[in-house]
């Protein structure tokens, strides 16, 4: 075997498990969306007399978003475009991580201090829009304009 074709076999195999990897990532997410997507849709047509539909536009931009995070067919793009901040990126810090032990330890507690403010803003996120369609749906209710 020609070690030209050896050395260029490496990257090539590392884009094919990548792009698996990222298909079975998008995937499980086409199977939780789907759901939850038919469940916002039912949700604004229960809601539609009171408000324009939002919750199934809110999932679909959480889709966009997963969909754009997930970068599918970034081995595609030219090699000079700019990096993006998605599934790859994380991917290449893991692997540094595993790599290099010295600065891998301290690239795993700034990951692992990352994710955790992701988390904790997701759920605060999530806590303040309960509360405001709470709140909401109280005042409707009260002014006894509730439908």
């Amino acid at each position: 075997m020609n070690t030209d074709h050896k050395s260029s076999a490496r990257p090539l195999i590392k884009a094919v498990a990548l792009l698996q990897l990222k298909l079975l990532l998008g995937a499980a997410r086409d199977l939780l969306l789907s759901p939850i997507t038919l469940a916002a849709a039912a949700l604004d047509l229960l809601f539609l007399k009171s408000h324009e539909p939002r919750f199934f536009r809110a999932t679909l931009r959480m889709g966009e978003h997963t969909e754009d995070w997930i970068d599918l067919w970034s081995h595609g793009r030219d090699t000079d475009a700019p990096p993006r901040e998605n599934f790859e990126a994380l991917l290449a810090r893991v692997e540094e991580v595993v790599r290099d032990p010295q600065t891998g330890a301290r690239r795993a507690r700034v990951l692992k201090r990352w994710a955790e403010r992701q988390v904790a803003r997701a759920k605060q996120r999530a806590a303040e829009e309960v509360s405001t369609r709470v709140k909401s749906i109280a005042e409707r209710k009260s002014t006894g304009d509730g439908k």
